[in-house]
């Protein structure tokens, strides 16, 4: 038997098969979002066991000797648009901050305003995700369920969830649930309030429900008990040490574009640590780094790689092996109606967890100079952003001409 999850897209969700104008909810895009967040929820059990994190992951998702005991389908897709210069960008003020969360991959600049590359499914479509629960494995089908969970409700679908594009709640089940004594409200994206409260990822609502059924899947494999991280963990892990939340202080934002604009502006300048007045916001990074001869970079711990003008590039290479290192910093836009607030989070893992692994710049594809860019650096930052913008604070200039 089939279930029905009612959801609701927050804010537009950049997701296709690689034809960028056309848009659609991908199931293997929400399984992947279940993967981190069911590896963040089995980080508290597992530690740095990650053969036994693989087994879990096994057993809860499926690999390819072993069917998941949970299928998702999507009958009817929300409708996608391809629109160069939609309403969400109208604003002067929207255009810029917005468009500089989307970054370059997703939107292209020209007559001074910046312009949609990608097709999207807009803000506010309702679609049906169906989910049917194989077999009678019982403990697995509510982990799956709790990583779904989580997975909307601080993560999302497609690209940029992190810079707080492809949000989507749950706002209503339908059918049968993996255990007894579930209400069909457990699996709903909770309010503002919850985000309001938090000061920390920890497993709540249904992933605090399951967190029993892990510990039994979690004890198959050889881990009993809670582990407890001496050290910064090597992957994103649900914990009250090793990660950190809150909402944004002062006047609430009337809409999602209102609090993403504002995540736009507050980053750019956090991110900028030079203001010219004639020119905008600069980076220490270009200004003594790149073109001098400092080699800390603190802001590269937001995610690597860096693009910078003429040909320069910031990245963390293994061997000969570029690699990418997300950012440990998430932003959400949160609330209904004309009140929102931006959330923010970050998982307070290494930044570098390969021994090998370093950072280097780049320029027309010879490796230069090698630059001290670490965990306590990304820490810092996180904390230095949340602490702020919890209190109320900008990183902006009081002077209306850098708003």
């Amino acid at each position: 038997m089939w279930s029905t999850l009612h959801l609701q897209t927050m804010t537009p969700v950049f997701n296709s098969d690689g034809d960028l104008r056309q848009a659609e909810i991908r199931v293997p895009s929400l399984r992947g979002g279940m993967r981190v967040w069911l590896r963040a929820m089995a980080g508290v059990l597992v530690g740095d066991q990650l053969h036994r994190l693989r087994r879990i992951e096994d057993r809860v998702l499926g690999a390819t000797d072993h069917a998941s005991p949970i299928r998702l389908r999507i009958c009817r897709q929300p409708d996608g648009v391809y629109r160069p210069s939609p309403d969400f960008l109208a604003d002067p003020v929207h255009n810029k901050w917005i468009g500089y969360l989307l970054g370059p991959g997703l939107t292209t600049r020209s007559d001074g305003a910046t312009h949609l590359a990608s097709a999207y499914v807009p803000a506010g479509k309702d679609f049906k995700l169906q989910v049917r629960l194989v077999g009678d494995d019982h403990d697995a089908q509510q982990c799956a369920l709790a990583a779904l969970w989580l997975s909307l409700t601080y993560g999302g679908i497609g690209a940029r969830t992190r810079r707080g594009f492809g949000a989507v709640r749950i706002t209503g089940t339908e059918g049968p649930l993996p255990e007894k004594g579930w209400l069909a409200t457990d699996l709903n994206t909770p309010d503002l309030d919850h985000y309001s409260r938090a000061r920390y990822l920890w497993p709540s609502g249904p992933a605090e429900a399951a967190m029993l059924a892990l510990s039994r899947i979690a004890a198959k494999v050889g881990a009993t008990g809670i582990h407890h991280w001496d050290s910064a963990p090597t992957y994103p892990v649900l914990s009250k040490k090793y990660t950190l939340a809150a909402v944004n202080g002062g006047e609430a934002s009337r809409s999602w574009q209102d609090a993403l604009a504002l995540a736009g502006r507050e980053l750019r300048y956090f991110r900028a640590e030079v203001d010219y007045e004639k020119r905008g916001p600069k980076t220490l990074g270009w200004e003594e780094v790149i073109k001098g001869d400092e080699v800390e970079l603190p802001m590269a711990a937001l995610g690597l790689p860096l693009i910078y003008d003429k040909g320069n590039e910031v990245h963390v290479s293994e061997g000969e092996e570029k690699l990418r290192r997300a950012s440990p910093l998430w932003l959400r836009p949160v609330g209904a109606d004309h009140s929102w607030r931006l959330f923010s989070f970050a998982f307070l893992n290494k930044f570098l967890p390969g021994k090998d692994q370093k950072v280097h710049v780049w320029k027309d594809r010879q490796r230069g100079k090698e630059l001290t860019v670490n965990t306590e650096h990304a820490h810092a930052l996180v904390k230095e952003w949340i602490g702020t913008l919890a209190r109320g604070d900008t990183f902006t200039r009081e002077d209306p001409r850098f708003r």
